[in-house]
C-alpha cells in the first residue's frame, strides 16, 4: 500500500515538473526565435528601393518577358510552397499584391522578412505594393506596435514606385481603403505617366485594392476611385493588376484589363469553380501580346511554421512588453514546483 502510494505520488510529481519545462523551454523557444526574426533582413532584391530599380535597369533587354504577380499570402506556408515552384522558372521580377501579413503589427512583418530570407526567398528583383493588412492608415487604429506607412516604406521601400523594362513601364501604388487619402497616389499615377516615353509599348499598374471586378461597374475600394479609374482608362493602361479578393479574377473596362490575383496563401474567398485557388500568375510579355499561365499551390500547413508564427506573433510581444511580469511567472512556476515536490516527499514519508 506504501509503495503504491508512493508510486502515485512519484508519477504526479514528474507530470508536473514535465509540463513546467515545457512551459519554460517554450518560453525560451518563442524568446529567441522572435529575437532571431527581429534581427533578419529584408534580402537586397526585395522591396522598391532605388537600388533593385536599378537592377532591372541593368537587366539584358529581352525580345520576350515573363513576370510574376501574386498577393494576400498573409505570411502563410501556402505561398513557401508556390515560391519553390516559382524559383527555377525564367522571370524577370515578381511583384507582391500586398497583405502580406496577417495584422499590420510590427512583429507580423518582422515574421514576414524573416521568412522572405529563409523560406520565400527568390532569385529575381521582387517588389512589394502595400495591402490593407499591412499598414494602420487608419490614423485612429495608430500605435507604437503597429506598422504605419512611413514604417512600411522603411522596410520595403516607396509605396508609390514605378520603373521601365523592356520598353514597358510598371507602375506600383499604395490605394488603401477610407479613410487613407489616395491623392498622392493620384499625383503620382499621373505625372509618371505624364513622362511616359513614347516607345513604351505596354503599361503595368499594381495596386492592393480592385478598382474594378466587373465589367460595367467601379468599386468602392478607395477614396476618388472614379478619378483613377477615368485616369486608367484615358491613359489605355493595358493591365492594372490587384488582389484583396482572395481568388482570381479577369475583367475587361474600356481598353484595359483589370485582372485579381489574390491567392497567394490566405484563406480563399470562392470556390475552386469561381477561381478560388492558391495561386500566382506568370505574365508573358511577346512584343504585342500578353500570355497567362496560373501556377497553383495545395494548401499548406507546416505545424513547425504555425508554432514559430504563434509564437513570435502573439507570445514573444507579450514577454518584450511584460518582463516583469514573465519573470514572476517563471518564479512561481519554478517554486510552485520545488514545492509540491517537497509536499510530495513529506507525503511519502508519512504514508
Amino acid at each position: 500500500m506504501k509503495i503504491k502510494g508512493s508510486v502515485r505520488i512519484s508519477k504526479q510529481v514528474l507530470s508536473i515538473a514535465i509540463i513546467v519545462f515545457i512551459l519554460l523551454g517554450f518560453e525560451i523557444y518563442t524568446i529567441a526565435a522572435g529575437h532571431t526574426e527581429e534581427q533578419a533582413d529584408l534580402p537586397e532584391n526585395y522591396g522598391n528601393f532605388q537600388s533593385n530599380i536599378d537592377a532591372m535597369a541593368r537587366q539584358t533587354p529581352k525580345e520576350g518577358f515573363s513576370f510574376v504577380v501574386a498577393g494576400d499570402m498573409e505570411g502563410s506556408d501556402t505561398f513557401e510552397t508556390l515560391c519553390e515552384k516559382l524559383r527555377n522558372k525564367p522571370i524577370s521580377f515578381m511583384v507582391m499584391l500586398g497583405d502580406l501579413v496577417e495584422e499590420c503589427g510590427k512583429v507580423n512583418h518582422a515574421h514576414f522578412i524573416y521568412e522572405c530570407a529563409e523560406k520565400y526567398r527568390l532569385p529575381f528583383p521582387v517588389f512589394i505594393v502595400a495591402g490593407n493588412r499591412d499598414v494602420a492608415y487608419d490614423e485612429a487604429e495608430q500605435d507604437i506596435d503597429k506598422v504605419s506607412l512611413t514604417d512600411f516604406e522603411k522596410m520595403y521601400g516607396k509605396s508609390n514606385f514605378s520603373f521601365e523594362y523592356n520598353k514597358c513601364l510598371f507602375i506600383g501604388l499604395c490605394i488603401l481603403p477610407p479613410p487613407y487619402s489616395t491623392g498622392k497616389s493620384i499625383e503620382f499615377l499621373e505625372a509618371t505617366l505624364a513622362k511616359k516615353q513614347k516607345d513604351i509599348k505596354k503599361v503595368f499598374i499594381f495596386m492592393h485594392m480592385p478598382p474594378v471586378l466587373k465589367p460595367d461597374s467601379v468599386t468602392a475600394c478607395c477614396a476618388n476611385v472614379q478619378e483613377l479609374v477615368d485616369i486608367i482608362n484615358n491613359n489605355k493602361v493595358d493591365y492594372v493588376i490587384s488582389a484583396h479578393y482572395h481568388g482570381y479574377r479577369k475583367t475587361e473596362y474600356g481598353d484595359t484589363t483589370f485582372l485579381v490575383s489574390g491567392g497567394g496563401g490566405g484563406n480563399l474567398d470562392e470556390t475552386e469553380a469561381f477561381g478560388g485557388l492558391h495561386h500566382a500568375v506568370v505574365l508573358t510579355v511577346n512584343n504585342e501580346s500578353v500570355s497567362e499561365e496560373m501556377i497553383f499551390a495545395q494548401q499548406n500547413t507546416n505545424i513547425s511554421g504555425a508554432v514559430q508564427h504563434y509564437a513570435t506573433t502573439n507570445l514573444y510581444p507579450f514577454f518584450t512588453r511584460h518582463p516583469v511580469l514573465a519573470i514572476v511567472e517563471n518564479l512561481v512556476l519554478i517554486c510552485g514546483t520545488f514545492f509540491t515536490v517537497s509536499l510530495a516527499r513529506k507525503r511519502k514519508y508519512e504514508l
